[in-house]
């Protein structure tokens, strides 16, 4: 009797399409936990872009990665997320200029300047914390924003949960007899 070679068979085996999502599921499932965590942990956040005033390098629409900063890390040439006053949206641009707040050692006043803008920001910011930005990847701020989203977060663990219920449903007897069809025609054919 003459053993079939393997890649002749034209059709995956019914558990390699189950093996091949569980893998999918459960590195979704790592990425989205690991994202969590980090966050958590650091208090990464992702900052999109607005407008055009950081561009060329951050074009409008792009998403930074920012992490928390006291005031007393931060240096010139940082690019910064910082709110002029509680009302006020955050503005990200980069520090031209720090000067200390008298009688609030843990304070600094920012002067700070978009990458585009001819002139610097119109009021110094005054700020304890900002959000420092790490890197940006231009034009997928609003990718980032819905991937990072704990609504999104939460339909991926969803779908992975569904998922692996599927995986692990049990089989009907016709695909236990093909599966054990397939293995006895492979133990036959490697003898």
């Amino acid at each position: 009797m003459t053993a079939q070679p393997r890649h002749a068979r034209a059709r995956p085996r019914p558990g390699h399409v189950k093996d091949i999502v569980l893998v999918v599921a459960a590195l979704l499932g790592l990425a989205t936990v690991g994202w969590t965590v980090f966050t958590q942990v650091t208090g990464a956040t992702i900052v999109v872009l607005k407008t055009g005033s950081m561009s060329p390098d951050m074009p409008q629409g792009s998403g930074a990665l920012s992490l928390p900063a006291e005031a007393d890390e931060l240096e010139i040439g940082d690019v910064v997320s910082a709110k002029l006053d509680d009302a006020s949206p955050f503005v990200t641009h980069r520090i031209v200029r720090i000067d200390d707040v008298p009688g609030s050692p843990e304070k600094r006043q920012l002067v700070m300047r978009g990458d585009a803008n001819q002139t610097d920001d119109l009021y110094p910011y005054t700020v304890e914390k900002v959000l420092r930005v790490q890197f940006a990847i231009p034009h997928a701020g609003a990718m980032l924003s819905v991937g990072t989203s704990p609504l999104f977060l939460g339909a991926v663990v969803l779908v992975i949960g569904m998922l692996v219920v599927w995986a692990f449903w049990p089989a009907s007897e016709d695909e236990i007899e093909e599966e054990l069809a397939l293995r006895h025609g492979e133990s036959e054919g490697s003898g």
